[in-house]
């Protein structure tokens, strides 16, 4: 019981100290300046319209490359400072000990990610307010964005009615809040390892390695191997495999992948945390 109190008193503290931190706060608006082009037109067709939108937008847009991008590329700036061995960390590392200060620092990636994919998933909404109104179906807007013209007339992408077509909206958020969540944990300790066991630095390359690589290898993949390579395609439910429709992996292997991804990182980071000097180094 010691050893718990221990490892959430050490990830309050990280958490504490982040959100104090500019990073905190730009990992989310690198993303809601993407989303403002968007929110911008479609806030115009409302008006125009007098239709209120549904808030269920995040699931249509992270289909699409530069979304993804853009969140992996925010959960980078969030952990670019794994493992976290700052100043301070040697009197904690003291106090709790070396495992209840990894086992905090874990439970402080688990976390923050979480936050982070959710906070996300609520930018559309707060964009688009006071123009959205819950409604149970997809509403007629997003409705009209993906099966007519009208986002090739107010300056938009068309969105991807097959989503709408498989998914309720709820489930369709949970389904695109998930993965993305588990993208951010794969990225946080990539951070991590990488950083840890290398240079620093090196964690960063990797994140923006794994970010880009729904625009490469998509593109350069034969037989649609890059479906099931590439974690951050896997935030775009068009792709799944359900009943007769998508065409990459199923649900399953995307999250099982991904999970035994972030366990092995978390592995590997145990051992060298307990086996190797831990140099201290300076905030970002």
């Amino acid at each position: 019981m010691d050893s718990i109190r221990k490892s959430l008193r050490i990830c309050f503290v990280a958490f504490r100290k982040m959100i104090r931190t500019p990073r905190f706060y730009v990992a989310f608006l690198w993303f809601a300046c993407l989303i403002g082009l968007f929110a911008m037109p479609v806030r115009n067709f409302c008006i125009a319209t007098g239709i209120d939108v549904a808030p269920w937008m995040f699931p249509l847009l992270t289909e699409e490359d530069v979304y993804q991008l853009f969140i992996i590329i925010g959960a980078m700036i969030l952990f670019c400072d794994a493992p976290f061995l700052h100043a301070d960390s040697s009197w904690q590392i003291l106090r709790a000990g070396r495992k209840n200060w990894f086992w905090g620092n874990i439970l402080y990636i688990w976390l923050l990610s979480l936050l982070y994919a959710v906070g996300l998933s609520l930018i559309p909404i707060f964009l688009m307010l006071p123009h959205v109104k819950g409604m149970p179906g997809w509403g007629k807007i997003l409705g009209s964005l993906a099966q007519t013209n009208a986002a090739a007339q107010i300056g938009v992408n068309g969105l991807n009615y097959d989503i709408m077509a498989q998914y309720d909206p709820l489930q369709a958020m949970v389904l695109t809040i998930l993965p993305v969540w588990l993208n951010t944990l794969l990225i946080g300790m990539v951070n991590y390892v990488f950083n840890f066991w290398t240079i620093r630095g090196a964690g960063a390359g990797v994140s923006a390695a794994i970010g880009l690589s729904p625009l490469l290898i998509k593109r350069l993949a034969k037989n649609r191997i890059g479906y099931y390579i590439s974690p951050p395609l896997w935030m775009n439910l068009s792709y799944y495999k359900k009943g007769n429709y998508g065409i990459g992996p199923s649900f399953v292997y995307a999250y099982g992948v991904l999970l035994i991804l972030i366990l092995a990182c978390t592995l590997i980071s145990y051992i060298g945390v307990c086996r190797k000097d831990l140099n201290m180094m300076e905030d970002i």
